[in-house]
């Protein structure tokens, strides 16, 4: 999962201008976390095979993210450029993983744009779903 987790920060860095956090948004120096920013929730996913005989072999790694804003307009944007360096084209990004063969991204919005009113001041959030299958090549 590590791996695969490592191959979406290193396209969600690429994004100007916001910090990426895995699982959760603070700072190793204890520095206040300032919007906008991206928090990616990994997943295993499921894998399975791709012969009736074969062991599971094909990984779909998949990942839940939140981009984060001060407004609506900010948590958009975010949520725009991650899609932008995930999908180029209307094609899925191919991540680089060592020792697998990957696929191209998938994306999606599964829902509305959120308030987090427990936050002082309040966070908006854009939730988005991606991953990609994967195989070993060893």
């Amino acid at each position: 999962m590590k791996r695969h987790t490592d191959a979406l920060v290193a396209l969600a860095e690429t994004v100007p201008s916001i910090a990426v956090y895995v699982t959760l948004a603070e700072n190793t120096d204890g520095s206040p976390v300032t919007a906008p920013y991206v928090v990616i929730h990994p997943s295993d996913g499921r894998d399975d095979a791709d012969r009736l005989s074969a062991p599971d072999t094909v990984q779909h790694p998949r990942f839940t993210v939140h981009s984060v804003g001060k407004t609506y307009q900010q948590a958009a944007w975010v949520g725009e450029h991650l899609k932008a360096v995930l999908i180029v084209g209307g094609v899925g990004v191919v991540p680089v993983v060592s020792g697998e063969s990957a696929g191209g991204f998938w994306y999606s919005s599964p829902q509305a744009i959120q308030v987090d009113t427990d936050a002082s001041p309040a966070l908006i959030y854009h939730t988005s779903e991606c991953g990609f299958s994967s195989t070993p090549t060893a």
